[in-house]
């Protein structure tokens, strides 16, 4: 097995060895993954931070290797200001291995608004797409909290809290069928940001997500999860 890091904002993860396929997720600009098996020129790979998996196209792959000269120069990358040991932020999610910016103090709710208006992409993980548990996950991932993919892994994770005692940054899952199917954060005086179409703050009730345009309800509510 070999590892490979993302040397480029983002580079989509699919479900199937064909550019046409579905994206499942998305690497971001620094995190690594170990390649599972090859099929002519793409790559089956698990990504190290999360452990999803999916296929890489050939021109996506960046062997990862200390002695490569363009990894050093991510390894040894420095800051001047609010510099400590983690990761360095170069795009909300993305990582350098060694550093970290003064960037994860800021609140997670302030954090998770930095993405309003960033429309919606099914296993997105970046401002040019997110989606729901994208959302969630690369918020948390910048306070050093690691959550698994997908909002019905994430809903196992945390402290069970009743919809009465939500506290800011809370997050809110949502069902369809009996399945888990969205997820949300809580940021106070009754109202969540999630993305749906777009990354958007709606209101939020016990029957789910009421939307401040349209006053439909259009998320029923499952659960909600502590995780600080």
């Amino acid at each position: 097995m070999k590892k490979g890091i993302c040397h480029l904002a983002q580079i989509p993860l699919r479900g199937e060895a064909q550019s046409s396929a579905e994206m499942v997720s998305q690497l971001l600009y620094g995190e690594t993954y170990t390649i599972l098996k090859q099929e002519e020129d793409w790559f089956y790979i698990k990504m190290d931070y999360d452990g999803y998996e999916g296929w890489l196209s050939g021109s996506s792959i960046y062997p990862f290797a200390e002695r490569n000269v363009y990894v050093q120069r991510l390894l040894n990358t420095t800051e001047a200001n609010d510099i400590k040991e983690g990761v360095v932020i170069s795009s909300m999610g993305s990582e350098l291995p060694v550093l970290v910016l003064n960037a994860v103090r800021l609140q997670v709710t302030e954090l998770a608004k930095l993405f309003l208006d960033t429309p919606y992409l099914w296993g997105g993980r970046h401002f040019s797409g997110i989606d729901c548990s994208g959302l969630v996950q690369v918020v948390y991932k910048v306070m050093g909290v690691k959550l698994p993919r997908d909002a019905s892994q994430q809903q196992k994770i945390g402290k069970t809290v009743s919809f009465d005692n939500l506290f800011e940054g809370d997050l809110v899952f949502f069902e369809k069928n009996r399945k888990i199917g969205h997820v949300g954060m809580y940021i106070g005086k009754g109202k969540i940001i999630h993305a749906h179409g777009y990354v958007r703050i709606d209101e939020l009730t016990k029957e789910g997500i009421v939307n401040s345009l349209s006053n439909e309800l259009t998320h029923t509510y499952h659960s909600a999860k502590r995780l600080r």
